[in-house]
């Protein structure tokens, strides 16, 4: 018999989509994320409707690509989007799926409401795949009968693309059933993108947690954004060792930085402001220096507001559309990652590539993916010692440092990593009878 706090949840699950749309979100309209609407911009077709897309033909040679991902294009342009950016450029075409499941239609789950393909740039496109319980693809797992639903929506637009061969990257244990149900009727290579230490983002449900082991073991080729996350799940799942990578984040290929940085002593912060976020060590730093301005750009959650309210010199800039990310780096002098809590050790920061690509000194709190930088980054394990990090970076004037700075961002760019995750995925295709769907799991 299902406990309590099961049933409270379906309950609240079940009425869900008629609050948000009847109720909360006609109260407070500015409370409706952006993502809901930004995602009907791009042209949409929907099952059983008129053909309306333009799709280009698949590449000769390469197998399109599924991405099963943690984020919504939509909201932030992270791992997965950034993988599936420069994978088109090489010439695949990338299909992603929307993890909102329903939530992000207009229409209540109680009309009718089809699958849909979205098209996004010229060899990328998004699946919509509404569930009619509209789950939050973080708070539980999928049922059988919901990974099926979302499979088939898949499967629609994939045969509407005209896809011949697919490869599959899934970044959650939510995908994990549908990657596999997907894998036989494509005879798919799957690979499993571990990126993040699941069990430290307090929003995340514990049964998501608890079934990554399971994701990895269901994939033929599993990627790590971090040595310390591949260690981890290496020494747990002895067998995983032959099949996994280290891929770790990186920087787009931006132009060329400016030659020197701003004069202005501002130590900056880009990227989201939430539990991980270690605001003793701002609040020490900005008290001992009061002429630092602390630039901190992103959604900054309420706990992280409040503790560093009342300091003159911390300014939040708010969340940073991607077309203004490079405008808001030019502002740093030096670049910020104090991080704290249970992400910490598994952590490969993607802004550290970002402050590289300007030349920028780094202080951070102690990080083991940060150490193979040496002297690139100053670490501290106190907020004194940070503070006294933040005061050293913005009186380092070494153009050889800045300069090797710059050269690990060249070496670390979101072309570089997919150029490494194509070649790695068709070197799994090549395999003597090529992968069987499933192969790698129970």
């Amino acid at each position: 018999m299902p406990s309590i706090a099961t049933l409270s949840a379906r309950l609240r699950e079940t009425i869900r989509p008629f609050y948000l749309r009847h109720i909360y979100f006609s109260l407070r309209p500015s409370c409706r994320p952006a993502e809901f609407t930004r995602c009907w911009e791009p042209p949409h077709e929907f099952q059983d409707g008129p053909s309306l897309l333009a799709i280009p033909p698949a590449h000769p040679s390469l197998p399109d690509a599924l991405f099963l991902p943690m984020t919504d294009w939509h909201h932030r342009l992270q791992r997965s989007q950034r993988l599936a950016i420069e994978l088109a450029r090489l010439g695949r075409r990338c299909f992603l799926l929307n993890p909102h499941l329903g939530r992000e239609y207009p229409a209540a789950p109680w009309r009718r409401r089809p699958p849909a393909l979205a098209r996004l740039d010229e060899r990328i496109f998004e699946i919509h795949a509404p569930l009619s319980s509209e789950p939050v693809f973080h708070h539980r797992l999928l049922t059988p009968a919901e990974s099926r639903a979302v499979a088939d929506a898949v499967h629609w637009a994939l045969q509407r693309a005209g896809v011949r061969r697919l490869d599959i990257v899934y970044a959650l244990p939510t995908w994990r059933d549908c990657a596999l149900d997907l894998g036989l009727r494509w005879q798919a290579v799957l690979a499993y993108d571990c990126h993040d230490w699941l069990a430290g983002f307090p929003n995340m449900a514990r049964e998501i947690a608890a079934a990554e082991p399971e994701a990895l073991e269901a994939a033929h080729i599993a990627f790590f954004s971090a040595s310390s996350l591949m260690g981890r799940f290496c020494q747990a799942l002895p067998d995983l060792a032959t099949r996994s990578f280290l891929l770790r984040n990186g920087v787009p290929d931006w132009p060329a930085a400016p030659a020197s940085r701003p004069a202005e002593p501002v130590a900056g912060y880009l990227g989201a402001l939430e539990d991980w976020f270690w605001t003793d060590a701002l609040v020490e730093a900005s008290r001992t220096l009061p002429k630092v301005r602390f630039l901190l750009a992103g959604h900054a959650a309420p706990s992280v507001r409040q503790a560093l309210s009342g300091l003159r010199n911390v300014e939040f800039a708010g969340e940073v559309p991607p077309q203004r990310v490079q405008a808001v780096l030019q502002q740093f002098r030096i670049g910020l990652i104090p991080f704290q809590g249970p992400l910490a050790p598994f952590t490969d920061p993607l802004k550290v590539y970002e402050y590289f690509h300007y030349g920028l000194p780094v202080a951070a709190s102690p990080l083991p993916e940060l150490d193979r930088f040496g002297a690139l980054v100053r670490q501290a394990a106190t907020p004194a010692g940070f503070a006294q990090a933040v005061r050293e970076a913005l009186e380092e004037d070494d153009r050889s440092l800045e300069e090797a700075r710059r050269a690990e961002a060249r070496a670390a760019t979101w072309s570089r990593r997919a150029e490494t995750l194509n070649q790695i995925m068709l070197q799994a295709r090549q395999r003597p009878g090529g992968p069987s769907p499933g192969s790698g799991g129970p």
